[in-house]
């Protein structure tokens, strides 16, 4: 991560997170995190609460047995580190950036004597719960769905930044695999909905890669299962 220069920038988030979170902005630090980079990792210590104030995230897990899978994609002004503050413990899901981000930092030290007022708790309280609901439904639309809506929730989840446009229009093949786990489907199955994809019109395989062709009918295919927040 880098440090992020544009004051600008940084005067708009601050009356951004104001709007929503009871913080004292003055205490915040901004970074910026490319592409494809990780705001942290499973298992391991945090160090700061952490507000998305642009950008996309892709959050993932990685079970006992090395396996991966999609918890949820988040935008701004989600915050994160808020379990791992009050529970102190190691980081219970990797963030990556889906699209380049911007983060406000709170060091863990200061929200610890930040923990003796009861305003800063109630934020706690209500990211926390609000992420539980959130985690719960989308267990429930995991549970429930087919694995083609949750490759297409998958698709157009990564393939539109936080304001949902269309800007990503190619996924790498090297990258199906992983999808697939991701999402808990066999690469066989995965392959079938890849064949009915293209059948409707929806994607088509080049060199490479599987290109999206029809970003709308891609939103119709998709619950959006993957953005809840």
């Amino acid at each position: 991560m880098n440090a992020l220069q544009n004051e600008q920038a940084i005067a708009n988030y601050k009356t951004r997170i104001q709007q929503k979170y009871d913080v004292d902005v003055r205490l915040l630090e901004w970074y910026v995190v490319q592409r494809g980079q990780c705001i942290c990792k499973q298992g391991f210590p945090l160090h700061y609460l952490a507000f998305l104030v642009k950008g996309k995230v892709k959050i993932h897990m990685t079970s006992e047995e090395g396996k991966q899978l999609i918890v949820a994609f988040n935008t701004p002004l989600e915050l994160f580190g808020d379990v791992e503050l009050v529970q102190q413990i190691d980081t219970l899901h990797t963030i990556e950036a889906v699209t380049d981000v911007h983060i406000a930092a709170l060091p863990f030290a200061t929200a610890h004597q930040l923990r003796k007022q009861a305003s800063f708790n109630d934020m706690l309280l209500q990211s926390i719960s609000r992420k539980f609901v959130t985690k719960s439904m989308t267990l429930s639309f995991h549970l429930m769905h087919t694995a083609d809506v949750k490759l297409a929730s998958y698709f157009a989840a990564i393939s539109h930044d936080e304001h949902g446009n269309f800007n990503q229009p190619l996924i790498p093949k090297s990258e199906l695999k992983m999808i697939a786990e991701f999402i808990g489907i066999t690469v066989r199955h995965q392959n079938r909905c890849l064949e009915q994809f293209e059948a409707e019109g929806i994607i088509r395989r080049i060199r490479g890669f599987v290109e999206i062709i029809d970003e709308q009918k891609l939103r119709l295919y998709a619950k959006h299962m993957y953005d809840m927040q």
